[in-house]
């Protein structure tokens, strides 16, 4: 078992190697570069890397071809970083080939706009691909796609006049597939032929009946089907693309009558007359017409775990219960700030935690569960303790882990039976040195008839192999009351290469909903779990769901 752990360690690192490049420039006028240490100036043939920030001057354009076979052609006064950018298949098969779990594509839109015909990310699994903006973020579904965020520097449209500058905001026109824009109001969808307006005002989605000036761009570069850059026929009309870029077709909307650009006053951007009913970030049906927002987020449950924190070298985990003011998520819902007792500041002491310089990675989402996994990782996390003093720390050696279940009231917990729960997701295992391991194995069984829960797990980093075998109470820590459907315990039989000595922590919460074979049993666990070696030198954090009771 741990060769084969140790095999898969070799073979993620070798990944990690070749991850960094995420791209290659097909096209570059002059004024093209890539913000790095040390900026450089982007000509064709030229490699773009995993958190490069490709910018255009007034007058540059890019056309880039991704590692997944997904081409960008860049807007002049662009600005888009490529946050991740992972693929693991051979880049010439790539548009063609069968994506793998560590596939991942995510880059910023900071401003400009570009045109894309995406790649093999994102074409099995939507939640692989994501495209965030000031306004909310794109997913897509097989697509091909115009976007552009106009933030006071959009005067080049065609039809603008300067006296009437264009409203801010995201514009989207859609070829081919499905876009789908996700913000604090939910999910919906903008399909083929179809083009849609969110304003940076109330970040709300209108759709459009006519295609925008600011997507109409007459000195738009294309890229054929074999990459070669090209521009757009003199005669070709301005409306739609087809499905190759540098020709255009013209749309045809469907689903919703063109507004009255008159009464409006904002170009056909009034919301169609029916219900609008999109998805939010749980999965939710809900109604998203104007007039009827969603209500806020309340109940959740979300626990977290990490290595010392601010020099303190004892390992902690927290949990927090439906307290909305207590934490807050991005627009996939993803833990950004939290509020919680601090291991070195004793039972009365609390801090607040910020991401801040650091990203949320290694996100996960499960559709019938509904929880969701991440840690934060590089830059800096913001700590403030509850006398005001700074007790931030570094991610660049270790992680924040969190688990956060769906927005709901906590489950009817039982007070008999057995259930054994089936790892359905989990982070990657980090320790304190910046090492990353593999989860080879994690078991969690609850006894509600003794309110016990058992949970082993079997970790494989920085070639050593950790076995942990402990056991926690349901709604009590120690001697201290938890809510019902919280849990608490430790470790404390861990093995570390065969030898005893190490010992841990964790604590987690039951969930609703989930696949159960008997509908007592809650359907889902997350927990979070801290360990360390006996000498104290070496800690090891990560977060797990469970499911399938």
């Amino acid at each position: 078992m741990k060769n084969a752990i140790q095999g898969m360690i070799v073979y993620l690192l070798a990944a990690t190697a070749t991850a960094q490049d995420a791209g290659t420039v097909l096209f570059a006028t002059s004024g093209v570069t890539a913000e790095r240490e040390p900026p450089v100036a982007l000509v064709k043939g030229d490699v773009v890397r995993v958190q490069d920030t490709v910018v255009t001057d007034a007058a540059g354009r890019a056309q880039l071809l991704m590692v997944d076979g997904a081409k960008i052609a860049l807007r002049p006064g662009t600005r888009l970083k490529i946050e991740e950018y992972s693929f693991g298949a051979d880049a010439g098969a790539a548009a063609s080939a069968v994506t793998t779990s560590g596939d991942r594509s995510v880059t910023s839109l900071l401003k400009g706009g570009f045109r894309t015909i995406t790649g093999a990310i994102g074409k099995q699994d939507e939640k692989d691909y994501e495209v965030r903006t000031a306004v909310g973020v794109l997913g897509i579904r097989g697509t091909d796609y115009t976007a552009v965020f106009c933030n006071g520097d959009c005067g080049w449209a065609p039809g603008v006049s300067a006296g009437q500058p264009l409203e801010d905001g995201l514009y989207l026109g859609v070829t081919e597939g499905i876009v789908v824009f996700r913000n604090e109001f939910g999910d919906i969808e903008v399909r083929a032929g179809q083009f849609a307006f969110i304003p940076l005002s109330d970040r709300r989605l209108q759709q459009l009946a006519t295609p925008p000036a600011v997507l109409l761009d007459t000195n738009d570069l294309g890229l054929d089907e074999a990459g070669t850059a090209q521009s757009r026929p003199d005669d070709a009309p301005v409306t739609g693309f087809d499905s190759k870029l540098g020709t255009r077709r013209t749309p045809t909307p469907a689903g919703y009558e063109p507004a009255d650009e008159e009464a409006s006053g904002k170009g056909g951007r009034d919301a169609p007359e029916q219900s609008v009913i999109g998805v939010n970030p749980d999965g939710t049906p809900v109604d998203i017409t104007p007039g009827n927002p969603p209500p806020p987020t309340n109940d959740r449950t979300i626990s977290w775990a990490t290595g010392p924190v601010s020099g303190v070298g004892t390992l902690f985990s927290g949990t927090l219960v439906n307290e909305p003011t207590q934490f807050e998520l991005d627009f996939s819902n993803n833990l950004t700030a939290f509020e919680n007792l601090h291991p070195g500041r004793g039972a009365a002491g609390t801090a607040s935690f910020d991401i801040g310089s650091s990203a949320n990675t290694d996100t996960g989402f499960d559709s019938v569960t509904v929880m969701r996994w991440g840690r934060w990782s590089g830059g800096t996390a913001a700590i403030t303790l509850s006398d005001g003093s700074d007790a931030s720390i570094d991610l660049g050696t270790q992680s924040i882990h969190w688990v956060s279940g769906p927005e709901s009231a906590p489950p009817v917990m039982p007070v008999t039976g057995v259930a054994t729960y089936s790892l359905i997701g989990n982070t990657t295992p980090t320790d304190n040195f910046g090492n990353t391991g593999v989860l080879g194995s994690a078991t969690f069984t609850a006894d509600f008839t003794n309110q016990l829960v058992d949970s082993t797990l079997l970790i494989d980093i920085n070639s050593a192999t950790w076995i942990a075998t402990g056991q926690g109470t349901i709604g009590f820590d120690g001697n201290q009351p938890l809510p019902p459907h919280l849990f608490s315990g430790f470790y404390n039989a861990v093995i570390i290469n065969g030898v005893t000595g190490g010992s841990g922590t964790f604590s987690g919460f039951f969930s609703d909903p989930g696949a159960t074979s008997d509908p007592a049993f809650p359907g889902a666990a997350g927990m979070t779990y801290s360990l360390q070696d006996g000498g104290d030198t070496t800690q090891v954090s990560g977060a797990l769901v469970f499911g399938n009771p």
